[in-house]
């Protein structure tokens, strides 16, 4: 202990110690936590990884162009496509699914399977040792090589065509009178290790099995090409795959549930195989979520479907509308279509369908714009089919179009920008 005479501590001096101490104990208390485990009653932590295609900084009202560039991450980190079924086309329904759960939402994923095909690199045939072209895979057709002698079958429509075919040899059929599937089927039942189909044109068709299920690969062949194939000894590579793979929609809704009436909106999410499809329809995408993240606390009657699978047939719309019973079809007041709302260049263009849908759009555009009739060429058909008053922007197709160069760059943010604004008032009026 120090001497009797040591000086007095001043107060101001006892509260800085014990605000310091208190700091550095509550510091050492964190750090603990951090390393060890939970306290008792408190939840494992879990990791919080940015998840793939969306931003660190992400707003709670994505602009277009943040929602556009988000995509474009998606298809970039998954081989360049979103095609329904792929890898892209998943990553992209999870990311519209957590945006609108973040606005508040009720939201619903439906799962679905559709044929999934794509080709990671042109097909290869060699016949007497020189390189055939031109030649196409035909869609659907699996992944595969086979070497054999080529015989001739004719047509290849009967199983009678492949009398003279022996077992692993290749199927020679020429195009015409049945299904290029039919052709195939025959040629495999009959032994064949894979089938070529030679075209009535110089070039071959881009033609399709329909879906998969096919077990030998499938080529079409230019008509000079295949002309002097009987008889000789080919090689024939396919680099696809061909089967059948999970898609789905992603469904939101806001208001009341038991709401009288409900208005839609909507657009697909997949692209094609062959791009990311940014106009085509990552445009639609990115002012729908727009939109909706705006007026998610307006607790309107409002309901956003994001369509899979329509590059193939409308599918996930189709599917959707088809389950819908005869009450709640009714309830649907007006559904909205955006596929394709960013051409470069172009102006909005408004769908020739319901009057009202329609004046609502115009109303908001500003301007009078052109009328533009896509009768069963997108998602809004579905609903049509099934008495539900119908409408949507368009603005035309582009160069790129179902093309790999269907990127960022070829978006028109003025038109995108001007199609959600036009979009969001007319379903707050049509909402009234």
């Amino acid at each position: 202990m120090a001497g009797r005479h040591a000086h007095r501590v001043p107060r101001w001096s006892v509260l800085l110690f014990v605000v310091v101490f208190v700091a550095v104990l509550l510091l050492v208390l964190a750090n603990e936590r951090d390393d060890g485990e939970p306290p008792a009653g408190e939840p494992e932590p879990t990791a919080t990884a940015t998840p793939a295609g969306e931003e660190p900084t992400a707003t709670a009202v994505g602009s277009p162009d943040e929602h556009l560039r988000a995509l474009q991450r998606i298809a970039a980190e998954h081989d360049g496509t979103r095609a329904a079924g792929s890898p892209g086309d998943a990553a992209t329904a999870d990311y519209i699914e957590r945006r609108l759960r973040r606005a508040g939402y009720r939201v619903t994923r439906e799962a679905f399977t559709v044929p999934y095909y794509r080709e990671a690199s042109p097909p290869r045939l060699v016949a007497a040792g020189r390189r055939v072209r031109p030649i196409r895979t035909l869609q659907f057709s699996p992944g595969g090589s086979a070497t054999g002698t080529a015989r001739a079958a004719g047509l290849g429509c009967s199983p009678g065509d492949f009398a003279s075919l022996g077992d692993g040899e290749v199927a020679l059929v020429e195009r015409g009178t049945c299904f290029f599937r039919d052709k195939a089927l025959n040629a495999q039942r009959a032994g064949a290790a894979a089938v070529l189909v030679v075209d009535t044109e110089p070039r071959p068709v881009a033609g399709s099995l329909q879906r998969p299920g096919l077990d030998i690969p499938a080529l079409a062949v230019g008509a000079a090409a295949g002309d002097d194939l009987a008889g000789e000894r080919v090689r024939v590579r396919v680099d696809a795959v061909s089967d059948r793979r999970r898609t789905a929609n992603v469904i939101a809704e806001s208001g009341p549930e038991d709401a009288r009436r409900v208005v839609m909106a909507g657009g697909h999410l997949d692209s094609v195989p062959a791009g990311p499809g940014m106009n085509d329809n990552g445009s639609g995408v990115a002012a729908l979520l727009h939109v909706a993240e705006r007026l998610a606390e307006r607790d309107l009657p409002l309901r956003f479907g994001f369509w899979g699978a329509e590059e193939i047939g409308l599918v996930g719309s189709r599917r959707y509308v088809q389950r819908l019973d005869r009450g709640e079809r009714r309830r649907i007041a007006a559904y909205v279509n955006l596929d394709m709302v960013g051409t470069p260049g172009a102006d909005p263009e408004v769908y020739d369908d319901d009057p009202r849908i329609e004046a609502a759009l115009r109303r908001r555009l500003g301007r009078g714009s052109d009328e533009v009739e896509l009768e069963g060429n997108s998602d809004h058909a579905s609903f049509a089919a099934a008495g539900i008053p119908v409408g949507g922007i368009f603005t035309g197709l582009d160069d790129c179009y179902h093309q790999r160069c269907d990127t960022l760059g070829n978006v028109d943010r003025d038109a995108l920008a001007e199609s959600a604004r036009a979009t969001e008032g007319a379903l707050v009026e049509l909402s009234r």
